[in-house]
């Protein structure tokens, strides 16, 4: 620091001449000092006397040890404008004022008769850029800080005490951290943020002898230590068996400035802190958000020797990510073994020496586990294991313990396996094998409805041909009583009778059951070979095979193939025959009977279950009674061929066809063949004439086509006598 006694020396060689006629300059202070150096002397605004007027101002430059930094004065003058300056910025290739405290004095140059005469006024008196140093104090943590006054020459008082502003890091705020008297001998201070890694930035600012400005000095920075940098080792991670909690356990050279420890949770996006731990001598730690039981896991640990200004640890580096064992498995299906993987615990000191496969077994009526036994050891780079001879209708808990080679011992997750076998649900039950209307079968089948195993259920068809069963369709699953049908469309049950079976298979591909059978009605029918006798006889094969057994079977019949077919009767089982005679209805229907047998089960319930059979239909004979001869003489006798056009004399035959098609056809002939008449409605009768004119009387020619109602046509060709 400069003692005053020079800045007496100074003040004697710059005063200058204090009688001369012109004002000296007033400097106010200096500030924007910024990275390069460079910062901004201030003065006060000219104002002149007289006639006088400014031409420029002339600066000189010293260190505060009186150096001259410059030989030439710098020339401020004024702008293109003609604008007085009040300031000006040093020129930061002659000058740093970050290095040291730059000091000024100036001279105001003037002139009284435009230019020609020039003169210099006395100098100011010196002002001097504050510079602030920063240095490591003596204890850790401290930062020294000592700065020059403004006023270093001159010995001046200043506007205020010296402020001493911190930057603050988080907010960009500068923070007043300290009030240090005015002195012109300038100022110390120490600060102790404490010996964290941790870069610090300070200024000094001070109120101006005028009141107004304020001196600021350089930015300066310091960046303390960060105590003993070495790194914890994370030795090995055990999970504990009780808690299932992750144990950190660790190494740590200590020394006297070691705080504690702060344990992070490595992730792939980074580490994650997880606990802190405030004594040093502490070598393991339990995590309590830890789910090891659950999931792997991985952490490091960090040491601190210091606190940070808020109060929180500042950690130096962190360790290796150093894992626990995870260990996973499950039942093979179907076996009595159980297969397990486990990961290696990376970063374990020393590395993995050996695996040991413990297990433990619930007891169910104790309600406790066993203690751990051994299962099976193996070496490093082995890391899945099958534990067989297992029961299969037990609980086992499995765990993985590993040795370093270093001697330490770490254990895994708990694991728990129950092991099960399918059990066999009841046998299934075709509750009903019908025909469908298509053609084909609907094969129904009842599974156990308490059983919650999922079984595969297999179709399989009878072959009478070489007595064999053959899978049909795919198999489908079912559990918990869920109701299955199958429809087997590749069959004629026109033809014949189909039987069926169902073969239910575990999960383990094991067979545990099979149906009863199921075999659909084939219904036959003939009709009677006496044309007048009017019968349509019907038989078929029992159903088989209802569990309740077969009570009865409903007939339903159809008067047409176009028609919905209603009961018409029942019989008792076992007969297995029927005749139904409908000549009574040769009036009413087109002679075309369709017939459907139901079985229906036995059933105390009274929920009936039915099978049907396929549907056969059979057809009578068309009864037609047509005369040879006809008397259309107006007499209202035999007026109309074939008939009256109220009274059609047909029996069995079709009334109309769902198109809307005709179904009756009638042409009359002459003896030349050439048509005289023509009908397709059985209410359009012939009544003897052609083109409106009564036909002589003789013999014609008549051609009668009628639809039975299967859909055959009858034709009747007969001759026709007008007889008037």
């Amino acid at each position: 620091m400069i003692r005053f006694s020079n800045i007496v020396t100074f003040s004697l060689l710059y005063l200058g001449c204090s009688i001369c006629a012109f004002a000296q300059p007033e400097l106010t202070h200096v500030d924007n000092i910024n990275a390069a150096g460079q910062g901004t002397l201030y003065w006060e605004q000219y104002t002149p006397t007289g006639a006088e007027e400014l031409v420029h101002y002339e600066i000189k430059v010293f260190d505060l040890a009186m150096g001259l930094l410059s030989p030439n004065p710098h020339i401020v003058g004024p702008d293109v404008n003609g604008v007085l300056p009040v300031g000006w910025v040093t020129t930061s290739f002659l000058y740093d004022l970050n290095l040291f405290g730059h000091c000024f004095v100036s001279e105001q140059i003037t002139t009284l008769d435009g230019g020609i005469t020039q003169d210099a006024s006395p100098s100011s008196p010196a002002l001097c850029s504050i510079h602030l140093n920063a240095t490591s104090g003596v204890n850790p943590g401290d930062i020294d800080l000592e700065w020059n006054s403004p006023y270093h020459f001159t010995g001046d008082a200043a506007g205020g005490d010296f402020l001493i502003e911190k930057l603050n890091m988080v907010t960009a705020v500068w923070d007043i951290i300290a009030n240090v008297p005015d002195s012109p001998n300038g100022g110390t201070y120490t600060d102790n943020p404490g010996p964290c890694s941790n870069l610090h930035i300070y200024r000094i600012k001070q109120l101006a002898s005028n009141g107004i400005d304020t001196h600021v000095s350089n930015s300066t920075d310091l960046e303390t230590g960060a105590g003993n940098s070495s790194v914890p080792s994370t030795t090995h991670i055990d999970v504990e068996p009780i808690t299932g909690l992750a144990v950190v356990h660790f190494d740590y050279e200590v020394t006297n400035e070691t705080l504690g420890y702060i344990v992070y949770k490595c992730t792939p996006s980074g580490s994650v802190e997880v606990l802190q731990i405030g004594d040093p001598n502490i070598i393991s730690a339990s995590i309590p958000t830890s789910l090891a039981s659950v999931e792997p896991e991985s952490y490091r640990v960090s040491a601190y020797d210091c606190i940070n200004d808020d109060g929180t640890p500042n950690p130096n580096a962190a360790g290796d990510c150093t894992s626990s064992i995870f260990v996973v498995g499950s039942q093979i299906p179907c076996t009595d073994k159980a297969q397990l993987s486990w990961n290696e615990p990376f970063g374990m000191d020393g590395g993995v020496d050996t695996y040991t496969i413990e297990y433990s077994i619930y007891d169910d009526i104790s309600g406790v586990w066993s203690s751990w036994m051994f299962a099976y050891s193996q070496g490093a780079g082995y890391e899945t294991y099958i534990h067989e001879g297992l029961d299969v209708n037990k609980i086992y808990r499995y765990r993985i313990v590993s040795e370093s080679t270093t001697g330490n011992i770490v254990r895994s997750n708990n694991h728990e396996i129950t092991f099960t076998y399918p059990d066999a649900p009841d046998v299934p039950i075709i509750s009903r094998a019908s025909v469908m209307d298509d053609g084909g079968v609907e094969i129904v089948v009842e599974i156990d409805p308490l059983s919650t195993e999922i079984c595969e259920y297999q179709l399989y068809r009878y072959l009478d041909y070489d007595n064999s069963w053959i899978p049909i369709l795919d198999p489908q699953l079912s559990t918990m009583g869920i109701t299955l049908s199958f429809f087997d469309m590749s069959v004629n049950t026109d033809t014949q009778s189909y039987t069926y079976k169902c073969i239910a298979t575990n999960e383990c591909g094991t067979e545990i059951g099979e149906s009863n059978i199921g075999r659909t009605i084939f219904l036959q029918g003939t009709k009677s070979e006496d044309p007048y006798d009017f019968k349509n006889f019907l038989f078929w094969n029992p159903y088989e095979d209802f569990i309740l057994g077969v009570d009865k079977y409903e007939i339903l019949r159809a008067n047409s193939r176009y028609e919905t077919a209603t009961y018409l009767k029942s019989c008792l089982h076992p007969q297995t025959n029927l005749s139904d005679t409908v000549g009574y209805l040769y009036e009413e229907q087109p002679g075309d009977f369709c017939y459907t047998i139901v079985a229906l089960e036995n059933d105390a319930s009274g929920v009936l279950n039915g099978a049907k059979s396929n549907t056969v239909c059979l057809t009578q004979d068309p009864l037609i009674w047509i005369p040879n001869a006809f008397s259309p003489n107006g007499d209202d006798l035999n007026e109309y061929f074939p008939w009256s056009k109220d009274e059609v004399t047909l029996g069995f035959v079709s009334r109309s066809l769902p198109n809307g098609e005709p179904v009756f056809y009638m042409t009359i002939f002459s003896r030349w063949g050439d048509t005289i008449f023509s009908s397709t409605s059985m209410e359009d009768v012939w009544d003897g004439t052609f083109n409106g004119n009564p036909v002589p009387n003789g013999v014609y020619s008549s051609v009668i086509r009628i639809l039975d109602g299967a859909g055959k046509w009858h034709v009747v060709t007969q001759p026709v006598n007008v007889v008037r």
